[in-house]
């Protein structure tokens, strides 16, 4: 696909998107959509095209439009797949596997905890976990010794996330809060995720209030920005000690921090 034809496939997805009223998997307009988003972005990242579409005049509004779209997309589909698991039958590992993009969430946290392994973490809290907090089910499944608080400010999201946990049998090691991100406060070391689609501007000064040492923020870098919009980063307080690379099969790109004493150096 050339420039051009990226720019009207990207337009269109928009323009169909932005007239659903009913974003989620429930409408096969979207799933249609997203899907066709989702794997037109890996195959532009493997060939190494359109890292800069987003810098394109012509599509100033839909890189900014179109990732809120599959935000709220997002969103709905993690309520929609958490309610279908809790309804089935089978247990509730293999109800999980079923879910589209489990395989992308576990290389994820793959992907982060290749970073910390030489200082590994006891307990992790995930800011804007959503009603389906892959990232807790997968650290605990894989990691018997981990802890994991999950923070999100949607009421029916933490309703649901509660009950999720508990029918996993992890209700023990992961914990569910309803509250502001900015209010978590951090134990210790524990490392703190921030999820991609996060809305919390005064997040981080508030965090290098509460004492956090660690932060993991999930990013958005070259097409993906089209998914997601580029995470905010701490102005001052933490610097950068790791970054996982971009990927054909791993949209976000991960940032690990570590809070600093004094003067922060540019890198």
């Amino acid at each position: 696909m050339d420039r051009s034809g990226a720019i009207a496939f990207l337009t269109q997805t928009y323009r169909s998107l932005a007239e659903q009223s009913d974003l989620s998997p429930n409408n096969p307009a979207v799933n249609q959509g997203l899907g066709a988003l989702v794997a037109t972005l890996q195959r532009w990242q493997a060939a190494g095209f359109g890292a800069t579409l987003v810098e394109e005049p012509a599509l100033a509004e839909i890189a900014c439009e179109l990732p809120r779209l599959c935000g709220q997309a997002e969103c709905e589909m993690e309520k929609w797949w958490c309610r279908r698991i809790l309804q089935s039958v089978c247990p509730g590992v293999q109800a999980l596997e079923a879910f589209w993009y489990r395989d992308n969430y576990r290389e994820l946290c793959e992907a982060e905890y290749r970073m910390i392994a030489d200082r590994p973490a006891g307990r992790f809290a995930f800011l804007g976990s959503g009603a389906l907090p892959m990232t807790a089910i997968l650290l605990c499944q894989e990691h018997p010794d981990i802890e994991m608080a999950c923070v999100d400010s949607d009421g029916e999201a933490c309703e649901l996330a509660q009950k999720l946990v508990k029918w996993l049998n992890l209700a023990e090691r992961v914990t569910v809060h309803e509250m502001r991100a900015e209010d978590y406060a951090p134990r210790g070391d524990e490392i703190v995720v921030c999820a991609s689609l996060l809305q919390a501007p005064g997040l981080y000064p508030a965090l290098e209030k509460a004492g956090a040492t660690r932060l993991m923020i999930r990013d958005a870098e070259g097409v993906y920005r089209f998914c997601y919009q580029p995470a905010m980063l701490p102005e001052r307080g933490f610097v950068e000690r790791a970054r996982s690379p971009l990927s054909p099969t791993r949209i976000n790109t991960s940032r690990y921090l570590e809070a600093v004493e004094g003067p922060v150096a540019a890198v």
